[in-house]
């Protein structure tokens, strides 16, 4: 909006004021002088309303910003993408260490002796890694075909529902 639309809005408001006061002073005391400000007030609105319209009219013809996704590079300027790497990588070993202390406390809330939890990540460009596989190590050699070896299938499959993964994805290794 330029400042010659606001210098016609000034001087188009001044007309109407000076013509407003103008009537008045023509026109006899009574009914008549309400409907002259009526009609001038309109006269106003419409001024300043053409001078709205235009500028929103204006507003819509300019072209936006454009924003560039490239980084900036240069001396003293870091690439983001290494910062986002590194972000990623300890995302990736912090979530290993977690799920492996919640996969730790589970077996032994289940009754099992873990002495490691390996934790395998899914990882794809871009994205934060996702757990795809869980493998514990029991500390203790649990005989086969006893009441612990149901313990050690009940934890797992506890396991892979609290992580809705797939029953296989949950393995149990004994010494």
């Amino acid at each position: 909006m330029d400042t010659d639309k606001i210098g016609l809005l000034i001087r188009d408001l001044i007309f109407i004021v000076m013509m407003t006061v103008l009537l008045e002073l023509l026109l006899p005391a009574g009914e008549m002088r309400r409907y002259v400000r009526m009609v001038m007030g309109i006269l106003i609105i419409v001024a300043v309303l053409q001078v709205f319209v235009g500028f929103m009219r204006w507003a819509e013809a300019q072209p936006a910003p454009s924003a560039t996704l490239e980084p900036r590079t240069g001396p003293g300027i870091p690439d983001y993408r290494d910062y986002q790497a590194e972000y990623l990588k300890r995302a990736g070993a912090a979530y290993q260490q977690g799920v492996a202390r919640q996969v730790t406390a589970l077996a032994s809330l289940a009754g099992l002796e873990v002495s490691g939890v390996e934790v395998l990540l899914e990882e794809k460009a871009g994205e934060y890694p996702r757990l795809c596989e869980i493998k514990l190590h029991l500390s203790a050699a649990v005989p086969v075909a006893t009441e612990n070896d149901v313990q050690v299938g009940s934890a797992a499959e506890w396991i892979a529902d609290f992580y809705n993964l797939p029953r296989d994805r949950v393995t149990v290794a004994r010494p």
